[in-house]
């Protein structure tokens, strides 16, 4: 009897201790699925999707060796390969405490950034993004179906976390206005408001290029092909530092098309396909003033760019080594700056 009962004791302790380790192998799963935000395998990645509760949403695709943007623009290798670590790398620093938990939930309905992740085309992973920690080293995130946020971080990055998902497509969009290779440039047509100064360059073919009026009539003097081979190799590419706000793309554009503008450079390849940028002078909003104490009328760090129909910021130290005007091409001196060119109040 005693033989008996000491072996169901022993049977009910193993049963209770199996029963005990069943539970918490099933709570650590059960945790670590709550706090496993990260996809170690990138390469793998071939579709991410990024949207907030206004509405702005954009989805970032691999195509080949490149990334695309809602599927018409090329995407930003920079931005794309940052959002790319931050998702292999990122790890839970802390669970959010009990005194912040209503409000970063509340941070993560109202304001919270889905994002979606998928390898080879099927969906691994979805997460919410809230807002920045008080040092600005973290962001509060929620997986999906989880009622539980913690605090991410990213091993060795220093800054607001949150910046890697934002779904604005003008903030992924390539910031580039001209990128060719130089033996797909066919011709490339320069006009400035002085009509004189204005050109077409055009590329024969390896070493041959030729110099004519805008109008195209051949010009019956000499000049210097090695430098309409320079500038044909410098206008190639052309990039800008950033679009305006869409809301004021149409307001701009139609405000810019009724002032004079500085230059239009339009680059046509061998398809006969073509570009254009047209470049505008920018208010100087900043106040700067001259060496003298004359206020310059015009701003000389940035000017305003159409590009296909897009109003962008571009930068003088980009657009000044593409100025060159007709005349350059006869003698051996470059004009001055375009920024320089009559920007003074009078």
């Amino acid at each position: 009897m005693k033989k008996t009962n000491l072996l169901l004791l022993i049977v009910t302790v193993i049963l209770i201790g199996v029963s005990i380790a069943i539970f918490f192998v099933r709570n650590y799963d059960s945790q670590s699925t709550l706090r496993d935000f990260a996809v170690e395998d990138t390469a793998s990645i071939n579709k991410i999707f990024l949207a907030n509760k206004s509405g702005s949403a954009v989805t970032l695709e691999r195509k080949g060796n490149h990334w695309t943007v809602d599927g018409k623009y090329t995407a930003r290798r920079d931005f794309v390969n940052n959002l790319l670590t931050t998702i292999k790398k990122i790890e839970v620093s802390s669970p959010v405490s009990s005194a912040k938990m209503d409000r970063v939930m509340k941070d993560l309905a109202v304001q919270g950034i889905k994002v979606e992740i998928y390898q080879d085309d099927e969906l691994v992973k979805t997460y919410y993004v809230g807002g920045v920690t008080e040092d600005n080293n973290g962001a509060y995130m929620i997986l999906e179906n989880s009622d539980r946020p913690f605090v991410l971080s990213r091993p060795g990055f220093t800054g607001y976390l949150t910046v890697h998902y934002l779904p604005e497509l003008s903030e992924w969009r390539e910031r580039i206005a001209f990128n060719y290779n130089v033996e797909d440039i066919a011709r490339v047509y320069v006009e400035y408001p002085d009509k004189d100064e204005s050109f077409i360059a055009e590329r024969l073919g390896e070493n041959s290029y030729n110099l004519k009026n805008i109008d195209g009539s051949s010009i019956n003097e000499p000049f210097d092909t090695l430098r309409v081979k320079e500038f044909v190799s410098r206008i190639k590419f052309v990039g800008f530092e950033t679009f305006i706000l869409d809301s004021l793309q149409a307001e701009k554009r139609d405000s810019l098309q009724k002032t004079e503008m500085m230059a239009s450079f339009t680059i046509e390849d061998k398809t006969g396909a073509k570009s254009k940028l047209l470049t505008y002078r920018r208010p100087n909003t900043t106040g700067l003033f001259d060496p003298e104490g004359n206020i310059f009328e015009y701003d000389i760090d940035n000017l305003y760019g159409i590009i296909n129909g897009e109003v962008v910021i571009l930068q003088y130290p980009i657009i000044d080594p593409i100025t060159f005007y007709k005349s350059d091409f006869f003698g051996q001196n470059h004009h001055e700056a375009i920024r320089f060119k009559e920007v003074q109040a009078p």
